[in-house]
C-alpha cells in the first residue's frame, strides 16, 4: 500500500490541476483516512512543500494549481546525484522502474514530517557517472532534461520589489485589517492602518488581500515579499549561511533562514533544488535549513530580498558578511 504522501503525489499527477481550495480539502481528507491527526495549516504546508519540491506550480492568488512536468535534473556540487522532480503518473513510474531493474540506481529518500503535518512523498535521487549521459537517461524516464535546474533558479530570481499601487481598505471594513507583527510573526489587529506596515483584510469577496503601507501609499504585495520588505525598513537580517567542512566543498554549505521569514515560492524552490530534499525545521534554534545551497546562490537569493548574506564561520562563534 502506497504511503500518505507517494498516494497524494498519484493523485494529483494523474489529476493535473485544479483549484487550491479542493486540493487542500483533498490531502486533509487522505491524510485522515489513514489515520493521520492534522494540526492547524497542514494543508496549506504541504501545498507549499509540494511547490518548493518542484511537484507543483501554484497560482494562490487566482487559487488555482497544475501539476509540474517531470523533469530530471542535476544537483549542485553533488558528486552524481539527479533528482527527478514533477508529477508522477504511472507511465513515469513504468518507466522508472524497468530502468531501475537494467541501468539505473534509484535513492528514495524519504521526507521528513513533522508531527501533525501531512506526509510528503518520497524524493528520487538518481546516481549518474558522467553529465553527458542525463539527456538519455531523462529521455528513457519521459522526462525533460535540465542541466542544473537549481542554479537556473537562482539567476532568474526577481529582485525584491512592492508592487503597484492599490486601494486601501474601505471605511465599513476596518474590522477585519491586520498588522504584521515581526516580533510576534504573527498578524494582529490592527488599531488604525496609518502608518507604514505590512496588512491583510478581507475584500469584498472574502479573499484575503495583503498590501503594504509607504507613506500615504498602498501597494500591493504577498505576504512573504511583505515580509521581507519589512525586515528591509527595520534593518533586521534573517538569512545566514554557513560553508561544509570537507575538503573541497567550501563553496557549498547550509542556508538557514529565520522562522517568520518565509521564503517566497520561487526562492524556496530554488534552495529546496540544491539537495532534492524538503527543508529541515529546528524548533531550538527557530529557523529552517537548506543544505548544499553554493555559497554564489545564497547570495543571490539574499540580495534579491534586500538582505545582506551572513556567513556563520565553522568551529568559531564569530560570523561575517558576504561581500
Amino acid at each position: 500500500m502506497k504511503a500518505a504522501g507517494d498516494l497524494l503525489m498519484r493523485w494529483v499527477s494523474e489529476l493535473g490541476g485544479g483549484k487550491v481550495a479542493d486540493l487542500r480539502a483533498a490531502a486533509l481528507r487522505t491524510a485522515r483516512g489513514r489515520g493521520l491527526a492534522m494540526r492547524d495549516g497542514a494543508d496549506g504546508r504541504w501545498i507549499r512543500d509540494m511547490s518548493a519540491l518542484g511537484h507543483l506550480d501554484v497560482d494562490w492568488r487566482r487559487g488555482v494549481w497544475s501539476a509540474a512536468p517531470p523533469v530530471l535534473t542535476r544537483l549542485p556540487f553533488s558528486d552524481g546525484l539527479a533528482v527527478i522532480a514533477g508529477r508522477r503518473t504511472a507511465a513515469l513510474e513504468r518507466a522508472l522502474g524497468q530502468a531501475a531493474d537494467e541501468w539505473a540506481v534509484v535513492l528514495p529518500a524519504v521526507n521528513e514530517t513533522a508531527e501533525g503535518d501531512i506526509p510528503l512523498p518520497a524524493s528520487l535521487l538518481l546516481q549518474y557517472d558522467t553529465p553527458d549521459e542525463l539527456p538519455d537517461r531523462a529521455e528513457a524516464l519521459c522526462c525533460s532534461y535540465a542541466p542544473c535546474a537549481a542554479l537556473q533558479a537562482f539567476s532568474l530570481l526577481p529582485d525584491l520589489e512592492p508592487g503597484p499601487p492599490a486601494a486601501p481598505p474601505a471605511p465599513g471594513n476596518v474590522q477585519t485589517v491586520e498588522k504584521y507583527d515581526p516580533a510576534k510573526r504573527s498578524y494582529e489587529p490592527a488599531d488604525s492602518y496609518s502608518e507604514d506596515g505590512l496588512y491583510r483584510w478581507r475584500g469584498a469577496d472574502w479573499s484575503r488581500l495583503v498590501q503594504i503601507r509607504r507613506g500615504n501609499a498602498f501597494l500591493s504585495t504577498e505576504h512573504e515579499y511583505g515580509v521581507y520588505l519589512e525586515l528591509e525598513r527595520s534593518g533586521t537580517g534573517s538569512i545566514r549561511w554557513q560553508p561544509e567542512t570537507g575538503i573541497g566543498r567550501e563553496r557549498v554549505g547550509t542556508l538557514f533562514v529565520d522562522w517568520g521569514a518565509p521564503l517566497p515560492p520561487l526562492h524556496a524552490r530554488a534552495a529546496v533544488l540544491c539537495s532534492g530534499l524538503q527543508p529541515r525545521f529546528s524548533k531550538v534554534a527557530e529557523t529552517v535549513r537548506y543544505d548544499n545551497v553554493p555559497r554564489a546562490a545564497a547570495e543571490r537569493l539574499a540580495r534579491s530580498l534586500r538582505q545582506e548574506l551572513e556567513i556563520y564561520h565553522p568551529n568559531s562563534t564569530a560570523t561575517g558578511r558576504a561581500n
